[in-house]
């Protein structure tokens, strides 16, 4: 019996102190989703401030796929603008919710989609290679 109590206590330690919570893994991809939208806004533009956000599981694309939903003020550093835009991620969590992954599987930015729908692909290859780009960058 006490050879099995030292791994046992170990164990319970890792899976307890190594969790990554919802709220966290959420944060992040907001994260993800503000530099998807900057890599199309203008050369120099920032996000001033978010002014909703909306997270929430996506009802058609199934388990693992996290929506964002964000309406920003956009800012060149004198001008703001008000933009909504979403992004979908594809996620996974590792045993005992040790690690969390994300990649981005759609942008919606001004009602243009670029990434997956469904089966489709939408975008230039230039377009996607720029929105995998900054988002992987965000989220490291």
């Amino acid at each position: 019996m006490k050879y099995f109590t030292l791994p046992l206590i170990a164990l319970s330690t890792f899976a307890f102190t190594g969790c990554v919570e919802r709220e966290a893994a959420d944060a992040k991809l907001v994260k993800g989703c503000e530099a998807a939208i900057l890599a199309f806004s203008d050369e120099g533009d920032k996000v001033g401030a978010i002014n909703k956000q909306t997270i929430t599981d996506h009802a058609k694309q199934g388990p693992g796929h996290r929506e964002v939903k964000l309406d920003v003020t956009i800012t060149d550093g004198f001008h703001g603008r008000d933009e909504s835009h979403s992004c979908i991620f594809y996620e996974q969590f590792g045993m005992f919710k040790s690690t969390h992954n994300a990649s981005i599987y759609q942008l919606n930015y001004f009602g243009k989609i670029i990434g997956k729908d469904g089966f489709d692909i939408h975008g230039s290859v230039e377009e996607m290679q720029k929105l995998t780009d900054a988002v992987d960058k965000a989220l490291r």
